[in-house]
């Protein structure tokens, strides 16, 4: 004869399942309660019983690996500031030097305009 089951009865897939979503969420930058919403679609249940089950039950068992992947996104916004700020001086002296060659064509442009206009001004005067 099966054994019934409660219907909010956690099992250990769903376990599983809530760890690796709350996990995987954390590590990519999001907060818990975002994760849980996910699970609380994943798993169809509310959010809020996510939230107590991962802090009632799941949150021993996993804390180490939760810390752990908390330190990451920090060192990783660290090196993507730096990549950001050394990108953006990059391009901010590219950007000098464009407008620098500009300016540079520019005068050329406007030199070239006033020679022939004086081209012009000879050839009618001769004709």
């Amino acid at each position: 004869m099966e054994q019934k089951r409660r219907k909010d009865q956690w099992t250990v897939a769903d376990d599983e399942k809530l760890a690796e979503i709350v996990i995987h969420s954390v590590q990519n930058g999001r907060t818990q309660l975002e994760a849980f919403e996910q699970a609380a679609q994943a798993l169809n249940r509310t959010k809020q019983a996510c939230g107590f089950r991962w802090n009632k039950t799941l949150r021993t068992q996993y804390g180490q690996v939760l810390n752990s992947v908390r330190k990451r996104p920090k060192q990783l916004m660290r090196s993507h500031l730096k990549l950001a700020l050394t990108s953006f001086e990059e391009l901010t002296e590219a950007y000098n030097e464009l407008e620098m060659k500009y300016s540079e064509l520019q005068s050329d442009y406007d030199k070239m305009q006033k020679w022939l206009q004086q081209g012009f001004v000879h050839i009618k005067e001769k004709a």
